[in-house]
């Protein structure tokens, strides 16, 4: 052991051997420092957990049990759809997850049938720049406009509007991009990465088309990385793929900032033409 409390100990051992009687003291010193420099970690009902706090979604009916086991006792139980409280997972074994009901610990769930989710809903919009290399930077606005459930699913998105605010030789313009976040996991997965998508709207010829780019918001890892788009020949991929995003805001401009960098010079030309004079 390196740390200050040991080696006084590993010292004290030593000037005392061979003294029976004090042999007993020094055990008695060394299992006190060894305890001391050991945290305590939180407990749940009297178990040890890792701490971990959101709202997660109950994809099955399941019971809520009195430990982290199957054959602990059953205190609850939670239906399909409902959302939970989540502040930890138990340590070592298989997963379960620590919940609470109406504030006050309830009992453990197993993990695999509870999805984290996020709320995409926005108090206020989100205002940035663009920042591209041989373009004027554009200003952007990001607009809350709603939230969208698909009941037989239990999934939920979170629905924007991005204002760009642009410059073309000294011309203002400005159009609006369809943005979504969906606020349960990419492939309803246990691991939390939410998809971003961002459309812009009339590119070409064909009115159903769509040219989109997607994002996934790594919560755990605190950033926003671009995945791909869906069309190639007037897409390319960003120089910074990645962007910090401690929070989903955070995620949304990271998003709407590096869209345009995937733009080609024949989508900015198809958006003036589209936009031009829009902005006066």
């Amino acid at each position: 052991m390196n740390t200050p409390s040991g080696i006084a100990v590993t010292s004290l051992k030593r000037s005392l051997t061979g003294l029976a009687v004090c042999g007993g003291i020094v055990g008695v010193l060394v299992g006190t420092a060894l305890a001391q420099d050991q945290p305590q970690g939180p407990k749940f009902l009297g178990h040890d957990i890792t701490k971990i706090e959101g709202v997660y979604l109950v994809t099955k009916d399941v019971n809520v049990r009195a430990g982290p086991k199957t054959k602990s006792k059953k205190v609850g139980s939670f239906k399909s759809g409902s959302k939970v409280d989540v502040i930890g997972k138990a340590k070592g074994g298989a997963g379960w997850m620590a919940v609470q009901r109406d504030g006050k610990d309830f009992g453990f769930v197993y993990a695999p049938v509870l999805l984290p989710l996020i709320d995409g809903t926005l108090k206020k919009d989100i205002n940035g720049r663009v920042m591209m290399r041989g373009r004027s930077p554009c200003a952007y606005a990001i607009r809350f406009r709603g939230r969208n459930v698909l009941e037989d699913e239990f999934v939920s998105f979170s629905d924007y509007e991005i204002e760009y605010r642009c410059t073309d030789s000294g011309k203002s313009y400005r159009f609006y991009a369809p943005m979504f976040i969906a606020e349960v996991p990419y492939r309803q997965t246990n691991n939390p990465v939410f998809q971003i998508n961002i459309d812009l709207l009339g590119m070409d010829d064909d009115p159903d088309t769509i040219f989109s780019m997607t994002f996934l918001y790594r919560r755990d890892d605190n950033l926003v990385v671009f995945d791909s788009f869906s069309k190639a020949d007037i897409g390319q991929k960003p120089e910074k793929t990645e962007r910090p995003a401690h929070s989903v805001s955070e995620a949304l401009a990271g998003a709407a900032e590096t869209a345009p960098l995937t733009w080609t010079k024949e989508t900015w030309k198809a958006l003036v033409k589209l936009h031009k004079g829009s902005g006066e």
